[in-house]
């Protein structure tokens, strides 16, 4: 028999040891799993009482939603799991009202999760690239600032950049977990935001406006990372000329995933 329910604390080794076994280079981590099953979203599929697979999905903005992670254990996998999954996520955004547009990350080999998604109407938006980038590496020109976002600057940095609609902003801010920094010139225009999360490190999304800021803006997370890291993981994207930057610096890079939306309207 076959179950969706949330997530629960006592889920957590058995949930554990699958995501390992599904995402290896990138497993679910304790902390974030415990603020995970506090929010709405969080979910496992059970088959027999067994775990079997898990699902995440949320909110994002004002009228979006975002597909955070689904996955099946290998030993339950080509039984049709991942469309019980997929048809529970869609339903879940469809019943939460108001929800346009659903948004996911997929890397960009994985071509049997691309076709499930794609039953599903999901199409192929953007390009995700998540580099690490070492502090000592970069060589600021000092021409621009780095500094947390203000109140007053939140909704014009929500219409510059998309990928960081006001709403969330507000969401991030009210989670110690997270900084969103803006980068400006020295007339106070507004030209890069990201999501700077320092204990990962890394910012997602990053945004900026041309590449030429890109130094002075990674130079200037330097104030807000913890004193054991000496890099940062820029991830961005649909910024192809960064990512060429950052493949001739010999930047490794983690990932590279395809962006998948899907429209409701």
């Amino acid at each position: 028999m076959v179950d969706i329910r949330p997530m629960k604390l006592e889920d957590w080794e058995e949930l554990h040891m699958i995501d390992i076994e599904i995402f290896p280079d990138d497993p679910l981590e304790e902390e974030s799993f415990r603020k995970w099953i506090g929010r709405e979203g969080c979910f496992i599929l059970l088959d027999d009482g067994q775990i079997a697979g898990h699902l995440i999905v949320a909110r994002f903005g004002q009228d979006e939603g975002h597909l955070g992670r689904i996955g099946v254990a290998k030993i339950h996998q080509k039984r049709g799991f991942g469309s019980v999954l997929m048809e529970y996520a869609v339903n879940w955004f469809q019943k939460q009202g108001g929800i346009r547009q659903v948004h996911l990350y997929t890397q960009d080999f994985n071509v049997p999760a691309q076709t499930l998604y794609k039953k599903y109407g999901f199409e192929k938006t953007g390009t995700t690239w998540h580099f690490f980038v070492p502090y000592d590496s970069v060589s600021p020109r000092h021409e621009y600032s780095c500094q947390p976002i203000k109140n007053d600057e939140i909704e014009f940095v929500g219409e510059k950049f998309p990928e960081l609609p006001a709403k969330q902003i507000r969401r991030y801010l009210l989670d110690k977990e997270y900084i969103v920094l803006t980068l400006k010139d020295h007339n106070s225009h507004i030209l890069g935001a990201c999501r700077f999360t320092p204990s990962f490190p890394g910012c997602f999304p990053f945004k900026i406006t041309h590449t030429d800021c890109f130094d002075d803006f990674i130079n200037g997370m330097k104030e807000f990372s913890l004193p054991e890291y000496n890099y940062v993981r820029a991830t961005f994207t649909d910024l192809p000329e960064l990512a060429k930057l950052c493949e001739s610096r010999n930047y490794k890079l983690h990932h590279r995933l395809f962006k998948m939306s899907l429209s409701l309207e």
